[in-house]
């Protein structure tokens, strides 16, 4: 019995330090990903952002959310503005909050590039909401 016990505590620790492990390497990938976007190395970015995503059950849903935000503004800097609106979408459905202003409003932008000014229209319109000033400045814009 004692041996038993031994072996499954053993066993748990492992889980434990496996999982940890993992975590650190998710998280890896989102502070390499945001370098990687400051700098400008967008396809790097998307990489590192994808790796991140692809292991989504060791991610909170925010950070999950931040991962494909930072993915789509990636996107959309090389033109891949359908797969940005898709990441940006995304986003806002893991992580329906204030934080969310700046998905709203890339979103915004996504749509505003492929012809939906209506949609781009309600993005920024909700981004605004959220406290974006540069939202309430593009629809002070468009409407006048």
């Amino acid at each position: 019995m004692k041996k038993s016990l031994q072996l499954l505590s053993i066993a748990a620790m492992t889980v434990m330090l496996s999982s940890n492990a993992a975590y650190a390497r998710n998280n890896s990938s989102l502070s390499h990903g945001e370098a990687q976007l400051k700098a400008g190395h967008n396809q790097e970015a998307i990489a590192d952002f994808t790796k991140a995503i692809d292991q989504t059950p060791k991610l909170s849903p925010a950070k999950l959310a931040t991962a494909h935000i930072n993915r789509g503004i990636a996107e959309r800097a090389i033109g891949k503005t359908e797969a940005a609106n898709l990441d940006f979408k995304k986003a806002i459905e893991l992580d329906p909050t204030p934080a969310d202003a700046k998905a709203f409003k890339n979103r915004g932008l996504a749509k505003s590039a492929l012809g939906d000014s209506d949609g781009a229209k309600s993005d920024f319109k909700m981004a605004a909401s959220l406290g974006d000033n540069s939202s309430t400045e593009w629809i002070n814009k468009s409407n006048g």
